[in-house]
Formats: C-alpha cells, structure tokens, sequence
C-alpha cells in the first residue's frame, strides 16, 4: 500500500467516511443532514461535504480543503472547535465564509497531514451533534 492510499485510509477512519482517490487527490465521501427553518417552510436536506486532499508529500504534508455548509447557529460552535483543536492550525491556514440568512458556507484551506486536517475537522463536525439535537 502507498502513502497516499495510507493516508486515505487513516483519514476515512477519523471522519467515518468513504474515500475516492483521483490521481495525486484523495475526495473524502462525507454527507451531512441540515434540517432549514425560514419563516414560512421548513425542510431537510442531505449534503455531501466537499473535502479533499493533494499533492501529499513525503514530510506528509498536503493541501487540503473542505468547504462545510451550516446553519447560521451553527458557526460560532464549530469555529471554537476548529480553533481550539489540541494541534494548533499551521500559519498557513485559510478559511473564507459566505453567508446567507438560512445557511453558512464555510472554506477551509491547510498545508499539514491530512490526518491533523480530518481530525480536526472530524471534532469540530461533532461539537454540531448536540446543536443537531436541539431542532
């Protein structure tokens, strides 16, 4: 087994994901349910997540990115996860947020090990379940 399918597999395990590798880039394969309440209509929907890594080197390093869609309520939670993970983000990282009233869309961007990118990803996604709860 290669590096790059290693990594990919230790990366499906931290984010309880599938994983699709296209070349030198690994799509991790992750959906997500949002339940979106306007002040008319409510409705749910099942979202893939979009996150990858490429260009794995051999310190391990690789570009990854994710772009993650959230509720509004939900952004200040996952943030202070994100941040406050155990291994601080590189001085590298990125992030650029999009907003609309009902839903957030979040683009994260990271040269580290892919496998600190998805577990830090991974905690931040679970600090959701108990706002996830609440609805």
């Amino acid at each position: 087994m290669n590096q790059l399918q290693e990594t990919a597999n230790e990366v499906s395990s931290l984010m309880d994901a599938d994983i699709e590798i296209i070349g030198n880039t690994c799509h991790v394969k992750k959906k997500r349910r949002l339940d979106i309440h306007t002040d008319q209509t409510s409705f749910s929907c099942l979202l893939e997540l979009d996150i990858s890594f490429k260009n794995l080197k051999e310190n391990e390093h690789a570009l990854n990115r994710a772009e993650i869609l959230l509720l509004p309520e939900e952004l200040p939670a996952f943030n202070v996860a994100w941040s406050s993970f155990d291994r601080p983000l590189p001085v590298n990282f990125k992030q650029r947020c999009e907003k609309n009233p009902n839903i957030v869309c979040l683009h994260l961007e990271t040269t580290e090990c892919p496998r600190d990118f998805a577990a830090r990803l991974s905690a931040a996604l679970q600090a959701l379940e108990p706002l996830e709860s609440v609805s």
